[in-house]
Parts: C-alpha cells; structure tokens; sequence
C-alpha cells in the first residue's frame, strides 16, 4: 500500500489491516484467544464497514479501545466524507483521552486538510467530515445529530445523559453516495455490578445490539521461549497460550506487575473481563456457572414468595423445595397493576402452588377496598404466611444456600429467573458504612420476595422488631 492510498476507502478486513500497518504504524490483533472472545481488530473492522446496528464494546483496562476508538473516527472523517462524528467519555478527561489520539493522527497524515481555526474540541475537514468532543451532559446531547456517536467508558455515564444520547445519530450518505449509517458505540470495561454496561450487555440481545469483547489475552504479547511457564504469576490465566496464539502490544512484564497489585476480583472483573467485581456485593458468593440450573425436582413441595408494589413492581417467585436444595423455577415482575390483574396472571403459569410466603406489610388494610392483599389472597383459597424479620436475618439464609458452610450449594435459579439472577449479582451495599442494602428499587424487590420465602419456612422464630 503506497500513500497515494491515504484515502482510497479499503475493501476487505484485510486491506483495512494492512492500512493500519501502513499508515499508524499498529499491528492491531487479529486472532482470540479466549474462548466466546473476539479480536481487537473486529470491533475496528465492524465499525468501519457500516453496521446496520449499535455495537457494545467490552474490554479491559489498558487493552487499547480508546486507541482503537480513536482509529475508527480517522477513518471515518478521511473515508467517508461528510461524515460527522462526536466522542461521549464518561468524564471530560475520558473524551480527551481518545481526543489526543485522534488529533495527532490528523495533523501527522492530513493537515492540509484540517480546515479553519484550530481547535482542541472541535476539527473541520476539507471534505466535509467533522468530529467534536462532548460534556457528559443532557444540554450537550439534546438536539445532536450526527452519524457516529462513540462513548468510551459508559460505564461511567449518568443514566439519564445515556438515554438522551440514544436519539443523537442519523444515517446520511457521504460524497460519493455510499451509505454512512447512523451508530452508537458503548466502550467500557464491566465492573460496576447492576451498572449501566451490565445492563447493556444484558438487553443486547433483545436490542439488537452486537458486543464485542476481548481481555488481557486478546492483547497480550507473544511470550518468549526462555520463560518458565509454571513459574509465571499469569500461569492461572495463560496456561501457555501466550506462547502460541498471543500476538498483542501489552506488554507481560506489565501484566505480572499489575495483577501483583491488584484482588484476583477487580484482576478477573477489569483484565480478564469474566464478570463484574463483587466488591459491595450483598451475594459475592452467586455464580451463575453453579447456582443457575434448568433441571427441575421431581416431587418437589412448590410454594409461592411474593413482595407487594403497585408503583414499586409486584414479585412473585415460584420455589420448589426438595431434599436436594431450593429450586426457583420461574418469576414474574410487573407493576402498577391491581392484585386481581397479577393474580390471574399468577393462575394462568403453568405450575400450581397454593402456600404463600409475603411481605408483612400485605396485612395492612387497603384505605379503598378495606380489605388486606393477605385477606384477599386468603379469600381466593391460598394459604398465606408472614411474619416480622430484619433484612439481615434474611439475607443470611439465602446466603448460607448459596455456599453453606459445608456441603454443596443448596439454592438454585432456572435461567428464565433472568431479573432474579441479576438482583444476586447487582444487590449491593451503599457507600459508607452499614449492613443494611441499597433499596434501589429494582434489584431489592427480588431479593426481600426470596428472603420472605427463607424467613417463612424457617422454624426457628424470626428476630424480633419491624422488617426493616
């Protein structure tokens, strides 16, 4: 490739390597490493021959998605022309940081090409392609349309300022025609239980959204021959690999000292990318790959746990009880809905259970009806128990199922529980001392549906006091 092709727009993922090489100088890899991960350089690839949708960018610390972030907007402005392009950081440091690889590129490859007054937020091309930075703010989203709005670490965004942004981009044609599509890009890494990127990476599916995720691996150098592999701290992680299929720019040496430095949590959550940290977490013990099963009991007692809400969403857990453990089968959330409406949404399910375990609070009469949820469940043939507990008396019941102290785990979730499987792992404790978890409104009506069921079927007498 000589540099009279600067700016011939490449034709397959191998001209566009083969460009990098070329033109920056990056030998960006190519091949995964780990098993369901993906190459660095196919995020690159998919954001340059316009996706028809979003795509979710999880990778870790220092593994180069902001360069890579940075790479993609260079080749846009200069391939695409017309094309518009905003930078979305968690922070104003963080849209800078991709900024101050961009701008260099420019000037280096194109300065003849940079129209008008310099800027440090803000470029124009002669062909028409612009990019800016943007505040993390809902005033810097508003109103924006643009084709590419790339975010690096959303998992640093304000929620609200997000969701402003969903309605930023628009699909245009450039100079010459061709389609420029309108996409959003989520960069981050994942390590904020029940945080923005979690969700995000949990709806994909059903968004349309494709993620691509690379680790420390994915990015990892070729190890040398004259290391001892048994020896090595990233053994645990490697287990050789390094030496045959790693082909990366992040340096081991580095590696080593990094994870000499860190909790193997925030190694796994922000290198390894495996899964976000448990630090705070109310169930650092849950783990999917143990407690998330899809075998039913046979011949097992079912019972039904519930946590009333009309604003806040109403609960019901189906819970299986046999000798080998406790099974939740199935879930159902919905709120502001009547008592009436959920109940026949509860008699249409396929499983049958007429023992319920509930929220204190549904004993108290209703100001309009004058009748209790328990009275009115009671009413239509169900056997309904509940009694006064403090969270934490709860709490640790399900947390000795999860992992008693010895023997086996004895509590498990179906996979089509999926917001009870995301409470386990997203139920947390506030910053700031306390045992009390964060009611955030989401997560902890699962969880106190779960502790209700626990605290009910235990013969021993609750504490005594008001549910906290």
């Amino acid at each position: 490739m000589n540099p009279s092709q600067l700016l011939d727009p490449v034709m397959s993922p191998d001209d566009l390597h083969l460009w990098v090489r070329t033109f920056l100088h990056l030998n960006i890899p190519r091949q995964s490493v780990c098993t369901h991960h993906h190459a660095p350089f196919d995020y690159l690839s998919t954001a340059y021959f316009e996706p028809t949708r979003d795509q979710l960018i999880w990778a870790p610390r220092g593994g180069g998605k902001t360069r890579l972030g940075a790479i993609a907007t260079l080749l846009d402005l200069l391939h695409k022309p017309g094309c518009s392009v905003r930078i979305l950081g968690g922070s104003l440091d963080q849209s800078m940081r991709m900024w101050e690889h961009l701008l260099p590129d420019l000037e280096e490859l194109v300065s003849e090409m940079l129209e008008g007054k310099r800027s440090t937020r803000r470029i124009h091309l002669s062909n028409e392609s612009t990019a800016a930075v943007l505040t993390q703010s809902q005033r810097a989203v508003r109103g924006l349309h643009v084709n590419k709005l790339r975010c690096d670490e959303v998992e640093l965004f304000d929620p609200d300022v997000w969701e402003a942004a969903q309605l930023a981009v628009r699909t245009s044609r450039d100079g010459h025609s061709a389609m420029i599509s309108g996409a959003i890009e989520a960069v981050s890494t994942l390590h904020i239980p029940g945080g923005l990127m979690q969700r995000l990476v949990d709806s994909a599916g059903s968004a349309g959204k494709r993620i691509t995720r690379w680790c420390l691996m994915e990015v990892l150098e070729r190890c040398p021959p004259e290391r001892d592999c048994p020896t090595c701290p990233l053994w645990d992680d490697c287990a050789g690999v390094a030496k045959t299929r790693c082909d990366g720019f992040f340096p081991i040496d580095d590696a080593i000292a990094m994870k000499s430095r860190v909790s193997v949590e925030t190694w796994q959550a922000e290198m390894l990318c495996r899964r976000p940290s448990v630090r705070g977490c109310v169930f650092p013990t849950f783990d999917p790959a143990r407690h998330v099963r899809d075998d039913l009991p046979i011949d097992a007692n079912l019972h039904l746990a519930i946590d009333f809400g009309f604003r806040n969403p109403f609960v019901c857990l189906w819970i299986a009880e046999s000798e080998t453990g406790t099974y939740v089968i199935d879930e159902y959330v919905q709120a502001q809905q009547t008592v009436d409406a959920h109940l026949a949404e509860i008699n249409a399910r396929p499983w049958k259970a007429h023992r319920i375990a509930c929220d204190p609070a549904g004993s108290g009469r209703n100001d309009q009806t004058a009748q209790s949820n328990v009275e009115y469940l009671r009413s239509r043939g169900y056997a309904v128990k509940f009694r006064a507990s403090r969270i934490v008396e709860g709490i640790e019941m399900v947390r000795a199922a999860l992992h008693p102290a010895s023997g086996a785990a004895r509590l498990f979730i179906h996979p089509r529980c999926r917001h009870l499987i995301r409470a386990l792992q997203s139920y947390r404790y506030p910053t700031g001392p306390g045992e009390i978890p964060l009611k955030d409104g989401e997560h902890d009506h699962l969880i106190d549906a779960l502790r209700y069921h626990f605290v009910n079927r235990s013969p021993r007498p609750a504490l005594g006091g008001r549910t906290y």
